[in-house]
């Protein structure tokens, strides 16, 4: 059976973000600052107690931005080392606001997935003067000098996986509309690995370029009307691809094929039902463990390298063999 959205869970699905990633049940508030959640020092080391680490996402209703977040947070509780969160939300200037306030806070490490790869370059230099030690997750800064290390998903693997099963699944193709934002590096890197690897039956006849997921139902309502024999629609991540299943059903297009990236509850909820078709999925609970692993290094004086996670594919063909109520 189908899986239908309901127009509440239509609306309930456009605050989230489109960060590089996308859904579950976790929700955040934003705040004009950074919002300070903070675990006295429970040791008497000298050097655990001077531990003050800021985080910030791009969104913070974006569910993998929230798990990563509350990966990093319980870790830092454990060592008794200070923690405090300002996220983006879709916002850069916003996102530029909620640091300074963090590193005007005293923090000495920051956990950064910055709004715009380019924008960001601000407060990298702030960084840098203030002598904040940066690191980076999910969505690469373009001035990776400013940064210690860079944690993320292969990015590239999850749109070539994608490409792959649609290749293998779809051979002879069709029309298809990609949900993009390329503001976001993580996206970008989606897009390519996608497009680089789909076969040459496939056409790409709409990349439509969105900065916040509330631009996804129009968008795709849109390329529905222009684009009668539209056949695929890749999402950016589960919550672009579930509001693009959303619009597809209620236009009566249940024959639409929708993929996406992610792997959330959401949206594996959706594969077991019928809905979206498969999922490339990554693991947010293991970015904030490396995260606050490279973080352990850096208190402890020792070096950091990039990590790249590897991704993989969940699909209506191996859906069973996973649990639909949690991130893998």
């Amino acid at each position: 059976m189908k899986h239908r959205l309901t127009k509440g869970l239509l609306a309930s699905i456009l605050v989230f973000s489109l960060g590089a990633c996308s859904s579950s049940s976790s929700t955040s508030t934003s705040s004009a600052s950074a919002e300070a959640s903070s675990t006295a020092a429970s040791s008497g080391s000298t050097e655990t107690a001077a531990v003050k680490v800021g985080f910030t996402a791009m969104n913070p209703t974006d569910p993998f931005q929230i798990a990563v977040r509350d990966t990093v947070k319980e870790l830092c509780d454990e060592q008794g080392w200070e923690f405090q969160s300002g996220d983006g939300n879709g916002d850069n200037a916003k996102q530029i606001n909620l640091c300074e306030d963090m590193i005007n806070a005293g923090i000495n490490y920051l956990i950064l997935c910055p709004v715009s790869q380019d924008g960001i370059l601000p407060i990298l230099e702030l960084c840098q003067e203030k002598g904040v030690k940066v690191i980076n997750y999910d969505s690469a800064c373009t001035d990776q000098e400013y940064v210690e290390c860079y944690i993320a998903s292969d990015n590239y693997s999850a749109g070539q996986l994608d490409a792959e099963y649609l290749n293998e699944k779809y051979p002879d193709g069709g029309q298809m509309m990609i949900i993009d934002n390329p503001k976001a590096e993580s996206v970008v890197s989606r897009v390519k690995g996608l497009t680089e690897n789909l076969n040459d039956n496939f056409e790409i006849v709409e990349d439509a370029a969105i900065s916040t997921s509330s631009e996804v139902l129009s968008k795709v309502d849109d390329a529905l009307q222009v684009y009668p024999d539209l056949k695929f629609i890749f999402g950016l991540n589960d919550t672009c691809g579930l509001i693009a299943l959303g619009s597809c059903q209620s236009a009566g297009r249940d024959d639409i094929v929708v993929v996406s990236v992610d792997g959330s509850p959401d949206g594996q909820a959706s594969i077991k039902d019928g809905g979206l078709m498969a999922t490339a999925a990554q693991s947010p609970i293991t970015i904030g463990q490396e995260c606050f692993n490279a973080l352990q290094k850096l208190v402890n004086g020792e070096e950091v390298e990039d990590v790249a996670i590897p991704c993989f594919i969940i699909s209506q063909e191996n859906i069973d063999e996973y649990d639909v109520t949690q991130w893998h």
